[in-house]
């Protein structure tokens, strides 16, 4: 292993303190970065001193607490950086613009065919909107994507959709992901999952997707497509699903099974707007659709517990439908969870939380693994 330089190391200083800037939760002041860095004062002004330079950071002063040498906060410098992220629905698209620290600004929004077209859309928006400041983009899509780069989306009838080939090569350094393993993300680095070490996290839409998350990173797998739990045979669907398998959990959960329940056709569109007045009608107390509600509560909550078996999460958050689903069944869902727990488990099982990024959370994801891909030793060295 080579050893690392004084130059090399200075680099890497540089790396962790972007990082404590981006990942912290509120301001964080000079003093309070050097006791995370565990360097010294001397060393700590250096770093910030480099990176305001370089046009990362800026200083600004921090309110007065009282007694002893004022500090400062450390925020994004205002010519800084920024990543773009885009949100790719079934039927329409998000992109926005994320500073350093996730401040967020909405760019363009808009609707496409569900063919891969859509990335045409995507290139026009990214060039339209484009300065200098931009260092990355991440892509959140609805749908498996094989390697980063392959996109397997059944319902949409994309197989093995070449993401390179329709972004093209004038791009900037461009990232993809899940959906569902984003939103995830985003609740581990943003919202209700922060500090949490072993977690999963849920969205339920038209069906449910999900992502395992160790010390608040997502876990890809071996090829990038972990995490579709909704296609396991958890709760005993006689049905087959558009995935190509038989009895898949989503089947039971999300607004596909609400609108089945009533004769109606599943789907990302019509299936969804089907659901969602079907919640609505529960809400109004309507007792047949209060008990599909049910039905997909229960189903949630029998699928959470054989997953806590094999997983030992210390928390599970839900977003979408999940939401929902939570405030209006949560003892139902508990209860159905903790009897698909095994016996010795059920005195501690996970905490049943909901997500608080909310539909942003996809959006938010992206941008976190553009962040990802450009805080390395290599692109902030290349700025100094």
């Amino acid at each position: 292993m080579p050893t690392m330089t004084s130059a090399d190391l200075r680099v890497h200083n540089q790396v962790r303190l972007l990082r404590a800037v981006h990942d912290s939760p509120g301001p964080l002041t000079r003093a309070e970065a050097a006791r995370r860095l565990d360097v010294g004062r001397n060393t700590a002004a250096a770093l910030v001193g480099e990176l305001e330079e370089a046009g990362l950071l800026h200083e600004v002063p921090a309110a007065a607490s009282g007694r002893g040498r004022p500090t400062t906060n450390l925020v994004p410098h205002s010519g800084g950086p920024v990543v773009y992220a885009a949100d790719v629905r079934e039927d329409s698209w998000m992109l926005a613009a994320f500073g350093l620290g996730g401040a967020m600004t909405e760019l363009e929004r808009g609707e496409h065919d569900r063919t891969p077209a859509v990335f045409a859309d995507l290139r026009r928006a990214v060039a339209a909107h484009a300065t200098a400041r931009l260092a990355a983009v991440g892509l959140a899509i609805a749908g498996p994507i094989l390697d980063g780069r392959l996109l397997h989306i059944s319902h949409l009838g994309w197989d093995e959709v070449d993401l390179d080939r329709h972004l093209g090569s004038d791009w900037p350094s461009a990232v993809a992901g899940n959906d569902a393993r984003l939103a995830g993300l985003a609740e581990a680095r943003r919202g209700v999952l922060r500090g949490t070490g072993t977690a999963m996290h849920f969205h339920i839409d038209f069906d449910i997707g999900g992502t395992l998350l160790l010390d608040g990173r997502a876990q890809p797998g071996a090829h990038g497509i972990a995490g579709e739990f909704g296609h396991m045979p958890l709760t005993g669907s006689p049905l087959e699903c558009m995935c190509g398998v038989r009895g898949c959990w989503s089947l039971d959960v999300g607004t596909n099974a609400l609108a089945r329940r009533f004769g109606g056709e599943p789907g990302y569109g019509s299936g969804r707007r089907l659901g969602r007045e079907i919640l609505a009608s529960a809400e109004a107390g309507y007792v047949e659709a209060g008990r599909a509600i049910d039905d997909n509560a229960a189903a949630l909550g029998r699928g959470l517990g054989a997953l806590a078996n094999a997983v030992d999460p210390e928390a599970i958050s839900l977003s979408g439908l999940g939401i929902d689903l939570l405030r209006l069944r949560r003892d139902l869902i508990e209860a159905e969870l903790a009897a698909g727990l095994m016996a010795f488990r059920r005195s501690r099982p996970p905490r049943l939380l909901a997500g608080t990024v909310g539909e942003m959370g996809p959006l938010r994801g992206a941008a976190e693994i553009a962040w990802d891909a450009i805080l390395t030793p290599e692109w902030v060295g290349a700025r100094l």
